[in-house]
């Protein structure tokens, strides 16, 4: 299913893509499966991390060490050898660790290659509301909407359709 949130995604890519991107939204847009697919299309290697199905990873991320250590055990407990130069990282229900929101700030100064992308559901909520400090700058974060009237007409193949409405649009 196309969404034209998808040249944004490849924009951040091509352009920016040592900031760790998070996509805000409501829930059951299609976050998950537009960002899954980009990953899929668009990368060598791909992790999927759901943290509402690796609670292990939430604590690893509340651990008073410092980000790169959490990072190795992470990798330890996917039982992953992580190639970072051609490897993105999905973690999904991202709301579920504070931690991991602020260690964004960490992924994107390091001097390691990191790819990270992030979603959740109610996630604008759980941001206003953190106790630790979000990652200002240090994350660019985009907002995805539900499915618009030209998604929907992608979506069921009607691209003649689009195109007469745009003409008469433009032809008032």
């Amino acid at each position: 299913m196309k969404r034209k949130i998808y040249q944004e995604l490849l924009n951040w890519k091509e352009n920016n893509i040592q900031k760790p991107l998070m996509v805000i939204g409501a829930r059951q847009i299609g976050k998950t499966y537009i960002i899954d697919e980009f990953c899929k299309n668009e990368f060598e290697n791909y992790i999927y991390i759901n943290l509402l199905e690796h609670s292990e990873i939430i604590k690893i991320f509340n651990e008073e060490i410092n980000t790169l250590d959490k990072f190795k055990r992470m990798k330890i407990y996917l039982d992953l050898d992580i190639d970072l130069k051609n490897t993105i990282i999905f973690f999904d229900e991202i709301q579920e660790s504070e931690e991991l929101i602020s260690a964004l700030k960490y992924f994107n100064e390091s001097e390691e290659p990191f790819k990270i992308i992030c979603a959740g559901s109610l996630l604008g909520v759980k941001l206003k509301r953190m106790h630790s400090s979000f990652p200002v700058g240090k994350v660019k974060m985009i907002n995805m909407y539900p499915m618009d009237f030209e998604e929907f007409l992608m979506a069921n193949g009607s691209n003649a359709l689009i195109d007469e409405i745009k003409k008469c649009y433009e032809n008032n």
